[in-house]
């Protein structure tokens, strides 16, 4: 038997962390490509790429977002929100490809042509407003995980259940915040040195950090879309809670899969309890009394066959309520599905 319960939020989860960090990255690309104009630096056209990927893959996510939000129909029973993940996916794939390698390759392709950066103020104020920028899209995006989070630790959630475009956007802003780090250093070596191929360095190290940071996200939605189990902790509290239930005997098939970062598909085969469930039949009827008036043959037949309709409506109605207990008791729980052994 299958119940379903529909999510109801107001805004769609992560929708603020991403429109904040759109607009953000949009405004720190425009100011990180006018200072690699102004001076020439090869970290500093780094970290503009990885800022206009950032833009682009956080375009992505918020296309997942809004897609997601479509009611389930005929065709999608169980709803559209599994396209975030695909589209979180892609994106984590611009960031491998688009940011991790063409800010590599410039960074290599720096240091072997030797080029030189003009190292002035205006790059430092263009890191310093980048940092803040930065630095107030990965705070919205934190503030809201803490949000969903609903008291558990923050790392302890991303790594279960976080939703794939939060930890996006929060991987990619703090990705972020370490490159214009690097590219200060970067900067400064070079102009304390005099030697260029730091500025080089920055931007190969920038690159590489993309590519870790790309990696876990592209294998985060990777599990999401194989329908991975919830977390080993929600797994055991759905199965406990059955086990404690007097109606079931035994548990023969219990799965869990993820259909959203915060909601689960449940399927169960149990074995029903057939005294509790006699018990629950013998307290709506009086068998005595409908003894008494078998008489006939014929009248046993009527008296079995409205037994047998009793044992199915009484089963159906304490699976519902099981179902019912379990969505309350868990409400990751979204969709249920009981079935007798």
């Amino acid at each position: 038997m299958l119940r379903l319960r529909q999510m109801k939020t107001n805004r769609p989860l992560g929708l603020r962390s991403v429109l904040t960090a759109v607009i953000g990255n949009g405004l720190v690309a425009i100011f990180k490509f006018a200072g690699f104009y102004v001076s020439g630096s090869a970290v500093m056209l780094s970290e503009g790429i990885h800022s206009i990927a950032d833009t682009a893959n956080q375009a992505l996510l918020l296309i997942g977002i809004i897609r997601s939000e479509r009611p389930a129909d005929d065709k999608f029973n169980y709803g559209y929100f599994q396209e975030r993940f695909f589209w979180a996916l892609i994106s984590a794939c611009g960031i491998f490809f688009l940011g991790a390698g063409f800010t590599i390759y410039h960074g290599i392709s720096s240091i072997s042509h030797h080029e030189v950066a003009h190292i002035g103020n205006t790059l430092y104020y263009v890191l310093f407003l980048s940092f803040i920028f930065e630095g107030y899209a990965l705070r919205t995006a934190i503030k809201e995980a803490k949000h969903n989070a609903k008291g558990a630790k923050i790392f302890n959630y991303m790594r279960r259940s976080g939703d794939p475009t939060i930890m996006a956007v929060i991987f990619e802003d703090s990705a972020a915040l370490v490159g214009i780090s690097i590219a200060f250093i970067s900067i400064i070596l070079t102009k304390l040195t005099g030697i260029n191929y730091w500025d080089g360095i920055g931007s190969i190290m920038i690159g590489i950090l993309l590519g870790v940071i790309a990696i876990a996200l592209i294998k985060n939605n990777r599990e999401f879309l194989l329908n991975r189990s919830v977390p080993k902790h929600v797994h055991k509290k759905i199965l406990h809670f059955l086990e404690r239930q007097k109606l079931v005997d035994e548990i023969h098939d219990f799965k869990t899969v993820m259909i959203s970062s915060d909601g689960c598909r449940v399927k169960a085969e149990i074995e029903i309890n057939g005294h509790v469930l006699a018990d629950k039949i013998f307290e709506s009827r009086d068998f005595k009394k409908e003894y008494e008036h078998i008489k006939s043959y014929e009248s046993f037949v009527k008296f079995c066959a409205d037994f047998s309709d009793e044992v199915t409506r009484t089963l159906g109605k304490e699976i519902d309520t099981l179902e019912k207990a379990i969505a309350e008791e868990i409400p990751t729980v979204k969709h249920i599905d009981i079935e007798t052994n």
